[in-house]
């Protein structure tokens, strides 16, 4: 017995307007079979003997002049127009209110294996576009499958989209659900049943699965193993070895090796690395060996590291015979080149004497008598490439403390540094200097 429902598009009170806010006076209301251009009567009761007018006429306030009752089971499409023929809006695949056969509906007479015919209740017209109809399967497929519910057109089913079905894809005495797309059936369920996978999770398998779709190939796997991908061939196994191993690679391939262990030699030593590829137990500040600064010009500091990229001088009451100063010079090579222009530094006297010295020559330290002596410290600070800055802070007598900065560029790496009296003639007599390299 065919029963009706309300419409769940117009159904009771529904008032329609134009794109002004208007009332759709005159405004036309047509119903079809979902998905088709067949014209398909609604009625104005529940009870289903007096059907509407199709194209219905929306009166003076743009409403139905009836309720809209459907049949239930059955899905339509709702063109609406205005009175002068131009189309306002399509609305497909509308069931009715409450109807528990038009959208989800259990087949019954279900016969065949890969053609498969069935009957609903209440009976189909035609096919809606999202409709779903389950039913219990009479036999599992053997290949590719149709549906034909009703005596209608025998449709294909699909799985995934639109893949026909393999063998076994449909299981005898088991519920499945398939969803009409306008085009075929799409099998919703096939996963449960042992279909094919495309997004879900594995329950259990029958057999290992293979590496070409995402599994090891193998049935076991030993306690602690690492497993390792190699394409689409068989997985490789990496057992952990001696306690304390690690996972290494050589580029190409991982093995479990000793870890080399480096071994210091000092006290305050770490693990540094001088050339990028290997480790050694090194100071992390490393201490030159302190020079009297009693005699001569100039005092060398060589064979400084390419790595270095800070050296602290230390000044320890040093004196010399003039009141030229002091001044930093570095150097480049093996057999170092000091570079003696290029710099930019200044040194500021504080207290008793002050004003400001420049210096091109070197990382000056300004000096206004030989009677002074200097004690302190000038950091040298690489900031990129061959680029170092410097940074001085020390006294040379009560009451005057020279300070300053200064930075140069030198033409290639750093490799030493000569302490020298600023005129290069005054000569040091007193005291001793030492240095600190990281």
């Amino acid at each position: 017995m065919t029963t009706y429902n309300l419409s769940a598009f117009a159904g009771a009170g529904a008032q329609f307007f134009d794109d002004n806010g208007s009332p759709l006076v005159g405004g036309k209301l047509y119903s079809y079979a979902a998905g088709t251009s067949t014209l398909l009567a609604t009625y104005t009761t529940s009870a289903g003997t007096v059907a509407n007018t199709n194209p219905i006429i929306l009166n003076a306030g743009g409403r139905t002049p009836n309720e809209i009752w459907q049949a239930t089971g059955i899905l339509l499409k709702f063109v609406l127009y205005n009175s002068d023929n131009e189309l306002i809006g399509t609305y497909d695949g509308i069931p009715s209110i409450n109807d528990p056969f038009g959208i989800n509906s259990q087949l019954s007479s279900v016969a065949g294996t890969n053609s498969i015919t069935a009957t609903a209740t209440p009976t189909l017209t035609a096919y809606a576009t999202g409709a779903i109809y389950s039913f219990i399967a009479a036999n599992t497929n053997s290949g590719a499958a149709t549906l034909s519910i009703d005596g209608l057109t025998a449709t294909s089913i699909t799985k995934n989209g639109s893949v026909a079905l393999s063998a076994g894809d449909i299981q005898s005495g088991k519920m499945m659900l398939v969803e009409y797309d306008g085009t075929t059936f799409q099998l919703v369920n096939n996963i449960v049943y042992g279909g094919s996978i495309t997004n879900g999770n594995i329950v259990s398998l029958t057999s290992p699965l293979g590496v070409a779709n995402g599994g090891t190939g193998a049935s076991t796997l030993t306690s602690n193993n690492v497993i390792l991908g190699n394409g689409v061939a068989a997985v490789q196994f990496v057992a952990p070895g001696t306690s304390g191993n690690l996972l290494t690679s050589n580029g190409t391939t991982w093995t479990s090796v000793t870890p080399a262990v480096i071994a210091p030699t000092a006290i305050g030593q770490i693990p540094f690395s001088t050339d990028g590829s290997t480790y050694t137990a090194t100071q992390k500040i490393a201490q030159g060996t302190a020079v009297a600064s009693t005699s001569g010009t100039n005092i060398d500091f060589t064979s400084i590291p390419s790595w270095v990229k800070r050296i602290t001088l230390i000044f320890n009451e040093v004196s010399t015979s003039g009141s030229s100063g002091t001044v930093a010079q570095l150097g480049t090579g093996a057999t170092p080149t000091y570079t003696t222009s290029g710099y930019l530094s200044t040194s500021v006297g504080t207290a008793a004497v002050p004003g400001a010295t420049s210096y091109t020559n070197g990382f000056g330290i300004r000096n206004d008598s030989a009677a002074y002596v200097l004690s302190g410290h000038m950091v040298l600070t690489n900031i990129s490439g061959n680029i170092w800055i410097s940074s001085h802070a020390a006294k040379v007598s009560v009451g005057i403390c020279p300070v300053g900065g200064g930075s140069v560029t030198l033409s290639a790496a750093l490799t030493a540094v000569r302490f020298a009296s600023a005129n290069g003639t005054d000569t040091f007599d007193a005291g001793s200097i030492n240095i600190l390299y990281e």
